[in-house]
């Protein structure tokens, strides 16, 4: 069982309704990453776009647009941008649904920063 510790500072969300937040500063692909795709993005890319995020090695394979991961950038990284209000091509991801909580989109970007490690 993982603790969550936030404060006012977490941007006035609660880590434990926005899912699990790895309070050891390393953030998890498996963990953390992978079930922010699972809950939100997977059920138009298992393969729309070529973009397969059920997987790691789906996720770095990228899709039509090349590359979404850029480890070390995540403001050259294509799935940052795109889930941000003014992605440069298309429409912002997830597709007619809410956007993502500044919590998961931190937490990816955090992830790509670190290297965008299969961990």
């Amino acid at each position: 069982m993982m603790t969550s510790f936030w404060n006012c500072s977490d941007l006035g969300t609660n880590p434990d309704i926005e899912g699990n937040i790895d309070t050891s500063g390393v953030v998890s692909y498996a963990a953390d990453i992978q079930p922010i795709f699972n809950s939100n993005c997977t059920g138009c890319h298992p393969n729309s776009g070529q973009l397969n995020l059920t997987s790691y090695s789906g996720l770095m394979a990228g899709g039509n647009h090349g590359e979404v991961v850029i480890p070390g950038d995540s403001e050259g990284s294509i799935i940052v941008q795109k889930l941000g209000s003014s992605p440069p091509f298309g429409d912002r991801m997830p597709k007619g649904a809410a956007s993502l909580s500044a919590t998961k989109i931190e937490l990816i970007t955090a992830w790509i920063d670190a290297d965008a490690e299969n961990n």
